[in-house]
């Protein structure tokens, strides 16, 4: 059955929530997931790296002085992201968000796109579903969830427009 209503909508008394049961919970445990990834999986970890960009592409000094730095600070910004998308989603009643919690939201949902795409190695191309992939259906998910990310940024592109 086809979606006939977008995951997120602007309104005048703030965005609208469109989402089921199974779509939030589906989305806390890849957040989960993610979440669990980011305090136990050791600096370095392959499936962190589109997460944690370098920042210094010829200087190993530099690039370990910068993660020494910044690196706990960036965790703590996307668990944060991570607990106020799960609160949010929990809650089965909350039916509008701010613009606060849609932007967490973004943020933890490209967190978990950035995994999903480093463990399939997606790469631009890879937008294009064939059934013949063995990766198709975590292909679909990434879809799914790049969906998610389109109408997150689609409301509050509306909502900063209506203002």
């Amino acid at each position: 059955m086809a979606r006939v209503k977008p995951p997120f909508a602007a309104t005048k008394k703030g965005i609208v929530v469109n989402l089921g049961s199974d779509e939030r919970d589906l989305l806390r445990r890849l957040l989960g997931e993610v979440g669990e990834l980011l305090t136990s999986a050791p600096i370095g970890d392959p499936k962190l790296a589109r997460l944690f960009p370098p920042a210094y592409f010829n200087n190993d000094e530099a690039e370990t002085e910068y993660q020494r730095l910044m690196r706990d600070e960036l965790v703590a910004s996307r668990l944060s992201s991570i607990a106020t998308v799960d609160a949010f989603l929990a809650d089965e009643q909350l039916k509008t968000v701010t613009f606060a919690q849609l932007d967490a939201f973004c943020a933890a949902l490209n967190s978990v796109r950035l995994v999903l795409g480093t463990l399939l190695a997606v790469g631009e191309i890879d937008d294009y579903l064939d059934a013949d992939d063995p990766r198709h259906d975590e292909l679909a998910l990434y879809n799914f969830l790049s969906w998610l990310l389109d109408g997150a940024i689609t409301a509050i592109s509306q909502n900063h427009g209506a203002t």
